[in-house]
Parts: structure tokens; C-alpha cells; sequence
């Protein structure tokens, strides 16, 4: 042996294998199995597809990249499929990040991809226009305020996330400053069987987005100090809204009480101290209280409390930046969607806020009649309902009624021993389409989600025996808002216009024994209307209100100074619709009218007019075809490509 080699061997016991599992191996199973440990998985329900998306063995990685002293990043994600309207629901929300006000400056959010500064949002949608899903992301680094450039950031997290998937995403991405905390809108297209459908593995959506995102924002500023931790934990005891400090306490309690441990020390002493501090606060707010013997005890739904506070504070932050009627944040009351404790409200629509972002949700400010301002949670289907700022308007609770698709399931789950499916609907129904018995699958996946119904591991659903009552009652818990427009103009435009108003029409119950401001202003409006309408000649009533002739009069003439106005601005003709008559075209626009909104469908040789309603909320920008039957008029979609009547 050569003795200038530095290499003295080790020899270890006698018939020892060497250490079995280092930490190098351990690695690489997690990149094989892409799990870690032999914890067992939480059991699935029958027929769920297990492991199919990409990202398993990075986000199994995650707990590696995380470390508590790394920047905290809150990433939320929601997958939105295609609905009734197709993928134009996919336009409405890149059209919604881009919306104004969301700029650093109060200007229109800029859309912008992996090398574009000013993405084109409408090659993006015709991109997706086949795709069956879509991934929302919002990606909100705790210290983007002091990161230098929030684009490189969301072009490098989506380098890594392409890494860890394994493939090239088509995304585009806005930046938000509209909120006390910066953040990134992010939309990454799903694609479909055709064209590569993207399936991500639901640990990486739970945990690999964060994890990368909290990587590369450590980097950039470092590790949090101890200090900086320490700090923004304390500021938290005293934030009218839902903590991480309320999640430690949510995890500790024991039915609803909380009880301090005896004896803590290092970093725990100090999580205690911080816990007490937070319970004193929530006692503040009559969320908690302290019994003798030390044990605070938490009032039932405290947590939704915090959370309606939380948005209460970001309703008012959002206030200075609404031009236009000042709205006093006072009087900003939380209206809850089961109307506890409170009836239909009727008011004024004073502003129109985003809500939950992932899901192109508003909130809905209306000024009631009484005085208070009500807050109103609504969904991207319930918003399109509304009319524009300063339309007037009631809420209340919407009434849940049977679905006949499931009386249908009912009825052939009792003859088949509760127990439905595709081919027992087609033997008991052969001349059903398969386009129908989908609907009622898909009916039956929806109620599955809600814990309703079951399905069996060969694809057969379990029908319980008192399905219809239970479909109702989740249907119930769930049911979208009642929106009646009482007028779609403001208050300022109906005094003088020529046509059938909301104030003529009034109802006196709306305003009787009431002291708000806004009932103040519906009386002197309805006074000066009446006012107006004697000095042009029309007839009132002994009660004041118009004569059915007058009335008619005004409808008609309103409906004519539009027909006009649109048949300069389209350069077509005007078709009404008779009695048996069909008109093809495309639903381009809405009118809103004294009388109601219309929508406008221009056709080939001409346009007409006809009034919408909820249900047709999803045709606009769609060929339909309109058939007159009495007075009803029935809506179609259109498979032919020439219009014309």
C-alpha cells in the first residue's frame, strides 16, 4: 500500500450491515413513494380516483423546504370547471383580475405572463376556450411590502412549480394592491383530454404552492428573526379578526373551554402569554369569558365572528377609495345569508366590492331604507342579478324547492332496493337521452360532496330512504339569495323622466314609520314626482298615482326612445315579435330601462327587444333564437350560424 494515502479505514462490528435508513435514502423513497413515513392515508370514499395528478413527490418534499423561521405566504386555490355558460365563466375571471382600482396607483390591474409585461387576456381565453377546468390561484407573501418586485417573484414561483409538475403551464397572472396586503392573482389553463389535461396532485395544491412560494420569499429577504417573529405575533392579540393565534386555540380547546397548561418554558412560555393576552382581547369583544378557576370557555361560532370582523375592516379600508355618495362606516352591518334576526332588506345599491376573489364573488353595500348600510356576501351568479350603483332593490332569502331530477332518482332507487345508476335509469326510462341521465349523475356527484348520498365502489350510487328531505334541506343550507330589483335607474333620474317609474308605483309600507335617510329622500322624490307629472298634464288618481292610460302612455314612449336610440347605434332595424313569430340572433347587450332591463339580440336583417329575467343570465354573448307564444316569449340556443327573423 502506497503510505503517502491519508486513508485509514474503519472497520465497524462483526455481521453489521451498516445503518439500514440514512437520511439520503430516506429522500429517495420519498421520491419514489412520494408519501412520508408508513402513516396510513385517510381513507377515500368508493370510486375516488387516488394519486392521479402531478406534483405527488415534490409536495411529500414540502415538509423538508418548510421551517418556522422561513416568510410566511398565504396561498389560496380553487379549481373552477366549465358551468352553463361554458368557458366564458374562464373569460369573466381574467377579465375580473384585471379590474380597476386594482393597480398600485388605483388603476386597472396589468396582465402579464412568463415573458409578456402586458399579456393579451383575449388570446389567453381563445386558448381556453375547450378546457375543462381552470386553477385560481391568489399567492399573498406576509412581507410583499418590502420585496422588490412582485412580477420576478411570480414568474420564478412559476418556474419552480413547472419544475416540480413536470411540464410547461399556460398561465397569466395580475398583481393586486387594492387590499392593506399585496398579492398575486394567478390563472393557470386545465386544458382537456384533447389538448393535455393538467391534473395536480391534491398534496402539492395544499402544500407544495406554499411551500415553494415561502422559499423563494426566504431567499430573497431571509429568515425571519426571532424578533420579527415575536413581533408580529403580539400584534396579532389585538386584530378584530381571524388569527393564527385563534387557530392554536381552536386546536387546544376541549369542549369549547381552554385550560393553560401549568408549567411552559422557552418558546412555548411565550406562545402562553400570547394565548392569554388574545382570550383577554376576545373577552373585550364578548367572545370569551374566564371562569374562577382559570379555564377561559369560547362562545359558540366565535371563529365566524372573527371572520365577519376581519371583513368588516377590509369593507371600510376599501371605502376611501370609492368615488361618488360617501357611505357612512358606522352604520356597516354584516346582513347573514339565513337572515337570522332579520327580514328582506330594501334599499339603495351604494357599492359593488370584490368578495371572495377565487370565485368572482361581490359584496353587495346597500343603503336600507332604515338607515343602516348591510354588507351582502354574494356569489359571481347572484351579482349578475344586480342593477348598476344607485338602483334600488330588495334581499331576502331564497326559497329552495324539489328538484324533479330528484323525485326521478327517488323513484327508481325505491324499485331497485335503493339503489340507483346509470342503466337502471335507462331500463326504467328507455327514452331517456344520455345527456339527461348525466344530469342526474351529476345531480348525485353534488349531493355526494354534501355527505347526502353514497357511491359504491362500482360506480352505483346508495339512495337513502328519505333522500328527497335531505336533498331539500342541503339545498336549503345553500340556496342563492331572492334579488328583486324594484328599479333600475337612481332615485335622481325617476322625478322627471318620462316613463312608468318605482315612484309611481311605490308601495306607501316601504317607507311608513320609517326614519331613515333614504326613506326621507324616496318621500320628497314622490312628492316632486307628482309634482312634475301634474305640470305635464298626466292624470293621477284621488291617491295620486297615474291612471292605467297614463301609465301605458309612458311605458310605450320609453320603449320608443330606445328602439331609436339603438337603431342608430346598431344601424338595423327594429323587428317586434308577434304572435307565432321566431327571431334568431345574439344576445349582445342590456338596457336599463324605468320599466325593467331588456336585452338587446341583433340579428342579420334587424334587432329586437325583450326582457330578461335570472334565467338568462348566462346567455349573454350567445346565439339564441326567441318564439312568441301569447304573451310568453321562449329563449332557445341557436344552432344555426345565419341570423335573421
Amino acid at each position: 500500500m502506497n503510505q503517502d494515502l491519508d486513508f485509514v479505514p474503519r472497520l465497524g462490528r462483526i455481521r453489521s450491515r451498516g445503518k439500514a435508513k440514512t437520511q439520503l435514502k430516506r429522500l429517495r423513497g420519498v421520491a419514489g413513494k412520494g408519501r412520508l413515513g408508513r402513516k396510513s392515508r385517510k381513507r377515500l370514499a368508493p370510486g375516488t380516483v387516488q394519486c392521479k395528478g402531478r406534483g405527488k413527490a415534490s409536495a411529500a418534499m414540502a415538509r423538508h423546504w418548510s421551517s418556522r423561521r422561513a416568510r410566511r405566504v398565504i396561498v389560496k386555490v380553487h379549481i373552477a370547471r366549465t358551468g352553463p355558460a361554458g368557458a366564458a365563466s374562464f373569460a369573466k375571471h381574467v377579465a375580473y383580475i384585471r379590474r380597476e382600482g386594482a393597480g398600485r396607483e388605483g388603476e386597472r390591474g396589468k396582465l402579464y405572463d412568463r415573458t409578456q409585461e402586458e399579456a393579451d387576456g383575449n388570446a389567453f381565453n381563445e386558448r381556453a376556450r375547450e378546457d375543462g377546468r381552470q386553477f385560481r390561484l391568489i399567492v399573498s407573501p406576509e412581507d410583499a411590502d418590502q420585496m422588490k418586485d412582485l412580477t420576478r417573484f411570480t414568474r420564478e414561483f412559476m418556474g419552480r412549480v413547472e419544475q416540480d409538475l413536470g411540464r410547461r403551464l399556460d398561465w397569466v397572472a395580475a398583481n393586486h394592491h387594492d387590499t392593506a396586503q399585496p398579492h398575486v392573482h394567478i390563472v393557470i389553463r386545465g386544458g382537456n383530454t384533447r389538448n393535455g389535461e393538467l391534473l395536480i396532485d391534491r398534496k402539492y395544491i395544499t402544500h407544495g404552492f406554499r411551500a415553494r412560494a415561502q422559499e423563494i420569499v426566504t431567499l430573497e429577504l431571509g429568515q425571519r428573526r426571532l424578533r420579527e417573529m415575536a413581533a408580529a405575533r403580539s400584534q396579532e392579540t389585538e386584530r378584530e379578526a381571524l388569527t393564527a393565534i385563534d387557530h392554536d386555540i381552536a386546536r387546544s380547546l376541549t369542549d369549547g373551554r381552554y385550560t393553560p397548561e401549568a408549567e411552559q418554558s422557552g418558546l412555548s412560555r411565550f406562545d402562553s402569554a400570547v394565548v392569554k393576552r388574545r382570550l383577554r382581547f376576545l373577552h373585550t369583544l364578548d367572545l370569551a369569558s374566564r371562569q374562577e378557576s382559570g379555564v377561559w370557555s369560547v362562545r359558540e361560532g366565535w371563529q365566524d365572528t372573527l371572520r365577519a370582523l376581519g371583513r368588516r375592516g377590509d369593507i371600510i379600508r376599501s371605502l376611501a377609495h370609492i368615488e361618488g355618495r360617501k357611505i357612512d362606516a358606522s352604520q356597516l352591518h354584516a346582513l347573514p345569508r339565513d337572515f337570522t334576526g332579520s327580514g328582506d332588506v330594501v334599499g339603495r345599491l351604494a357599492a359593488i366590492l370584490p368578495g371572495d376573489e377565487l370565485r368572482n364573488g361581490k359584496t353587495a353595500l346597500i343603503e336600507g331604507v332604515e338607515g343602516r348600510v348591510w354588507s351582502v356576501e354574494m356569489t359571481e351568479q347572484e351579482a349578475a342579478q344586480l342593477p348598476k350603483v344607485g338602483g334600488i332593490l330588495s334581499v331576502g332569502p331564497g326559497a329552495a324547492e324539489p328538484k324533479p331530477a330528484d323525485r326521478t332518482i327517488a323513484a327508481i332507487a325505491e324499485r331497485n332496493g335503493g339503489v340507483y345508476s346509470e342503466a337502471l335509469h335507462q331500463a326504467a326510462d328507455p327514452g331517456s337521452s344520455a345527456a339527461f341521465r348525466l344530469a342526474h349523475k351529476r345531480r348525485l356527484e353534488a349531493l355526494g360532496r354534501l355527505d347526502v348520498v353514497q357511491r359504491n365502489s362500482n360506480g352505483n350510487w346508495r339512495i337513502p330512504a328519505d333522500f328527497e328531505r335531505l336533498a331539500l334541506f342541503a339545498d336549503e343550507k345553500r340556496q342563492m339569495l331572492s334579488i328583486d330589483v324594484r328599479s333600475w335607474l337612481p332615485i335622481e333620474r325617476l322625478v322627471e323622466r318620462r316613463a312608468e317609474t318605482w315612484l309611481d308605483r311605490m308601495e306607501p309600507s316601504v317607507v311608513d314609520g320609517v326614519q331613515g335617510a333614504l326613506a326621507k329622500e324616496l318621500n320628497a322624490s314622490v312628492q316632486a314626482r307628482r309634482a312634475w307629472l301634474q305640470q305635464e298634464g298626466y292624470a293621477l288618481d284621488l291617491n295620486g298615482h297615474m291612471t292605467p292610460d297614463s301609465a301605458a302612455d309612458l311605458r310605450g314612449g320609453e320603449l320608443e326612445t330606445t328602439i331609436e336610440r339603438e337603431a342608430a347605434r346598431t344601424g338595423l332595424s327594429y323587428k317586434a315579435l308577434q304572435q307565432g313569430d321566431q327571431f334568431r340572433g345574439r344576445y349582445t347587450r342590456d338596457v336599463e330601462l324605468a320599466q325593467g332591463r331588456f336585452a338587446v339580440i341583433e340579428g342579420k336583417n334587424g334587432f329586437t327587444l325583450v326582457l330578461t329575467s335570472k334565467q338568462h343570465l348566462n346567455w349573454r354573448e350567445r346565439d339564441v333564437m326567441l318564439s312568441r307564444s301569447g304573451r310568453t316569449i321562449q329563449w332557445t340556443p341557436n344552432q344555426s350560424r345565419s341570423f335573421g327573423p
